[in-house]
């Protein structure tokens, strides 16, 4: 039914009560949201944050440009230049443009859009139980009711996965813009004004586009839409749709040009998603039955999340509809409850609505996508009315017991208790996204039988150089059946391989990559660090077949390209060499060694000003870094700039001095023949070096005096 001035919703908003309710709510979520999720401001950056974020260049906004905006906005990791949630992906861009990749800032922005989300949630559900269908029933207690499904909402501990971790930022941003969506929505059913009623509507689409631009999920916002206006407001729902239809077709054509719009856009088939069940552990029909058990798990965490949260979770894949038979009781419980929803929404429309809201809402990642099969932040939308009827249920109880005080004061202490516990578990849950190890370590206590929990560990204690745990880890990852791509055992046995060539152990290194080639033959990094391998251990043959299959996997590879440029610069071809050092320059990580290497290229042509220029581009880069310092003094010294030459030294030697392992690295480093990029000084450079250490009177002296007389011992000509 229409709403008009003739309806109850008659409350005046203006009024200082009103104003006063939503004051005191904003301030009261702020307070508890920010108390907290503060301890989460210097979380580390997690798993998908990695590619995502602070490996993506095309978010590294360095100024506000037309054209940073647009690669931001088409920003895809898997495929640079493609359009990729560009609502989610330009606010990481313009979090980077403030403070780089410092998490705080990112936390902060995440934190404030719960909020919001939480504001708006609650002024909708408010508005909600004031309606004419509603408010006889629910408006005396509609504040509490709404501040307390808000509460419940807003400080679950599952709502950690979409708050703390910074890339999830894309679930909650869909978030706030689908609950702003639905608010406005409620404005204009209600406004009185045609001019607000328009202005209402159209904050609703463009609120709705941000949504869908945020993640794809918010697709399902127009139906919601539909399923409120035909269980919470209308009485006469045929009457509805017979007044309405024009305006639905309408409707469902520009979703529909939306949605083909997208898709070119995206440059993808309609049904190109389902090739990535080729390499995953399940099968489309896999994935249908077990969902609906996931579904149930994901309503005992949002009642009960205390000590159950987790990055990972063991999930036991459904074969058939009795196999576990727990898939045909959680397909049975669903179906029923969603059957029963329907055939009593005119008896009971906010418990339909709210809970056909929370189904609705997982239909997008619970069915045909193949996603990974779990995955706590995807509760963020579904669950925002799913407090909705317990809070209902407390207001009820407590003026039930109105004059019983000993009962009314146990069930209010029950609800504080209840948010209390709730806040508490969040403000803990947030410890464990402290840190790399700490989120990790979590899971493996949760989850020990999943490959993922083990292999980021075992990354984890690589990078702090602890080698053993790290192949304890990768190995337990490798015997681990909880496998969520078909093929990701590969990056486990690289990095194992990687571990071993490191330590110099070669045949180890040589079994681990070639298991990983053996799954993967395109394998790049494995196929280039083979190639290492060989040329090692002299096969040179066999090197240069491995390096040039590396390539043909990855020709457009910054890494692939770097070693193959390093290959062509030791075997003498340094033309080959400089093209190769270009194309790594597109890797931002790479481009201090890249401007090195194609340095020392340009050296070994005689070509001394554009070595001197790449070289000062290399330290520009990395200052600390002593090698093209080296290569400068022995180009200064050849070229005769006396000044320049002297000025290097006196660097080198401040570089070598405020670090005594440093100190004789550099005597190893100049000393070694045929190892790329060390620089075999002159002698003459070698003594002014000497000389400038013996002028500040250094102890470290000897040492060089000591390396110059082994190597006229030893008649060692320096080049």
């Amino acid at each position: 039914m229409p709403l008009t001035t003739e309806s109850p919703y008659c409350f005046n908003e203006k009024s200082p009560p009103y104003c006063r309710l939503v004051v005191f709510s904003i301030i009261a979520l702020s307070i508890i949201i920010f108390s907290i999720y503060w301890n989460s401001l210097d979380g580390s950056w997690h798993f998908d944050d990695i590619p995502n974020i602070t490996d993506n260049h095309s978010l590294h906004l360095d100024k506000l440009s037309w054209n940073g905006i647009k690669r931001a906005l088409f920003s895809d990791q898997r495929d640079p230049g493609r359009l990729y949630r560009p609502i989610s992906c330009l606010s990481f861009a313009l979090n980077y443009y403030i403070g780089g990749l410092d998490v705080f800032g990112y936390h902060l922005v995440n934190i404030l859009i719960h909020l919001f989300t939480s504001i708006f949630l609650f002024l909708f559900i408010y508005h909600t139980l004031n309606l004419p269908s509603l408010q006889i029933k629910y408006a005396s207690k509609s504040y509490p009711v709404a501040i307390l499904a808000t509460m419940l909402w807003a400080i679950n501990p599952i709502q950690t996965q979409a708050v703390t971790y910074i890339v999830q930022r894309m679930t909650s941003l869909a978030g706030m813009f689908y609950i702003m969506g639905m608010y406005f929505y409620l404005k204009h059913r209600t406004a009185v004004n045609k001019g607000d009623k328009i202005f209402f509507i159209i904050l609703c689409f463009l609120t709705f586009v941000m949504a869908l631009g945020s993640k794809e999920n918010a697709l399902m916002l127009p139906i919601s839409l539909l399923l409120y206006e035909v269980i919470v407001i209308q009485k006469e729902i045929s009457e509805y749709f017979k007044k309405n239809i024009k305006i639905l077709f309408i409707v469902s054509g520009v979703l529909l040009f939306l949605c083909l719009i997208y898709l070119l856009l995206k440059d993808e088939p309609f049904f190109s998603f389902l090739s990535g069940y080729r390499n995953r552990p399940f099968t489309l029909i896999e994935r249908l039955l077990t969902e609906p058990r996931i579904i149930i798990f994901y309503i005992s965490l949002l009642v009960y999340p205390m000590g159950r949260l987790s990055i990972a979770h063991s999930i036991q894949i459904s074969t058939s509809p009795f196999n576990p038979i727990s898939t045909f009781l959680s397909i049975l419980f669903i179906i029923g409850s969603i059957v029963y929803l329907i055939f009593r929404a005119r008896k009971y429309p906010l418990l339909s609505f709210c809970y056909l809201f929370f189904f609705l809402n997982h239909v997008i990642e619970s069915s045909i996508l193949p996603l990974e099969l779990i995955f706590e932040h995807r509760n963020y939308v579904p669950s925002m009315m799913f407090f909705v009827p317990i809070a209902v249920g407390f207001c009820n109880l407590i003026e039930r017991y109105a004059l019983k005080r000993t009962m009314k004061t146990m069930i209010a202490v029950f609800i504080i208790f209840l948010l209390i516990g709730f806040g508490h578990t969040t403000f803990i849950r947030n410890l464990t996204w402290k840190s790399w190890k700490s989120l990790w370590m979590d899971a493996s206590r949760k989850a020990p039988d999943q490959f993922r929990v083990h292999h980021n560990l075992g990354t984890y204690y690589q990078e702090q150089g602890l080698i053993e745990e790290a192949i304890s880890e990768f190995n337990k990852a490798l015997r681990s059946p909880g496998i969520h791509r078909n093929n990701e055992v590969i990056v486990s046995l690289y990095q194992l391989g990687k571990l071993y060539y490191d330590d110099e152990d070669l045949e180890m290194a040589e079994f681990y990559l070639q298991k990983a080639v053996s799954i993967k033959q395109n394998f790049s990094h494995a196929l280039i660090t083979l190639a290492a391998i060989y040329d090692k251990k002299g096969k040179t043959d066999l090197a240069n077949q491995y390096i040039a299959k590396a390539f043909k996997s990855d020709p457009f590879n910054p890494a692939i390209n770097l070693n193959m440029g390093l290959h062509h610069l030791k075997n003498g071809r340094p033309d080959e060499a400089i093209s190769h050092f270009v194309v790594s320059f597109n890797e931002r990580d790479l481009k201090g060694k890249a401007y090195l290497y194609l340095g020392i290229a340009y050296r070994q042509k005689g070509w001394h000003g554009k070595a001197a220029i790449s070289l000062r581009k290399a330290l520009s880069i990395d200052e600390k870094n002593i090698v093209p310092h080296l290569h400068l003094a022995e180009i200064y010294h050849k070229t005769g700039h006396n000044n320049l030459r002297q000025q290097e030294i006196s660097t080198i030697l401040n570089l070598m001095l405020k670090n005594e392992a440093l100190f004789y690295q550099t005597i190893d480093l100049i000393s070694k023949k045929g190892h790329l990029g060390n620089v075999h000084l002159s002698s003459d450079l070698i003594l002014d070096l000497m000389n400038e250490a013996n002028n500040r009177k250094l102890e470290n002296v000897i040492a060089w005096r000591e390396y110059i007389e082994k190597m006229m011992e030893k008649e060692i000509k320096l080049e």
